[in-house]
């Protein structure tokens, strides 16, 4: 098969690209959001930047090399929204480990949006990222991020990047770090409850000391958590950035091939 116009199969291979990038994207890629209006806003999106992007000069002589150029764009935009997955990853990581310390881990409830199961304030930490990343207008810079992207890697190139496994492998280790210094606050002082509440279980054994813990760590928890919250605010606008500097570090050293 022969295509006669390439800058129509160059709209195809945006749309490819950017259907990666929303399966994955935090916030795009969630199940809440109607099919029909992700499929609308991908096909928009195509046209806006069908008129812009530069548009290859290749004419396909068969189906073989149409298909593979597809998969690659749509990997492409896989990997593209991925980088930012990971960050809101630690952050609903963060709110597991906040819910596991103030005994709200046996209240998780299926959530369509994931498709599994949530617990409170890990689906409470999500909302809170999710009102930053649009306060903040971060959306924007990641819509300007995706023009970027067919800027840096235009379509129907091969691309060169030996060190993607790594900068992944960084990034899901940061999902530890983030989980562990969001929820700190947190799990120090719920243990020192708990170190405490164990002191009492041996001086007055007679002291339900599990169902008064069940009683009283998710008051304390939400407490330290209200008291901590302009620095939860003030740490994830800074991953934010963070975010965007790991997705601007993969078209810094990708190389066209």
């Amino acid at each position: 098969m022969i295509l006669s116009t390439p800058n129509l199969f160059a709209f195809f291979l945006i749309l490819a690209r950017l259907a990666g990038l929303f399966s994955v994207a935090p916030i795009f890629s969630d199940r809440a959001i109607p099919q029909t209006m992700k499929l609308a806003m991908i096909v928009w999106i195509s046209l806006l930047l069908w008129f812009v992007v530069p548009l290859p000069k290749v004419v396909f002589t068969t189906n073989l090399d149409v298909m593979l150029s597809l998969i690659f764009e749509f990997f492409l935009g896989f990997v593209i929204g991925f980088i930012p997955r990971i960050i809101f990853l630690g952050v609903q990581m963060a709110g597991s480990l906040m819910d596991m310390q103030m005994g709200l881990s046996v209240a998780a409830t299926f959530d369509p949006s994931t498709g599994g199961q949530t617990t409170i304030m890990e689906r409470l930490m999500f909302y809170l990222a999710i009102a930053i990343f649009f306060l903040t207008n971060s959306h924007h810079l990641f819509l300007v991020s995706i023009l970027e992207s067919f800027k840096v890697i235009p379509l129907v190139k091969s691309i060169s990047y030996p060190g993607l496994l790594e900068q992944v492998g960084q990034l899901a280790g940061e999902i530890f770090f983030t989980g562990l210094e969001m929820s700190m606050p947190i799990l120090i002082i719920i243990f020192m409850l708990d170190f405490a509440l164990g002191l009492l279980a041996r001086l007055a054994p007679q002291v339900n000391v599990f169902s008064l813990g069940f009683q009283i760590k998710p008051m304390i928890g939400l407490w330290i958590f209200l008291f901590t919250l302009p620095v939860l605010i003030t740490e994830f606008d800074g991953m934010v950035n963070h975010m965007m500097d790991q997705v601007y570090r993969l078209y810094a050293e990708v190389r066209p091939i």
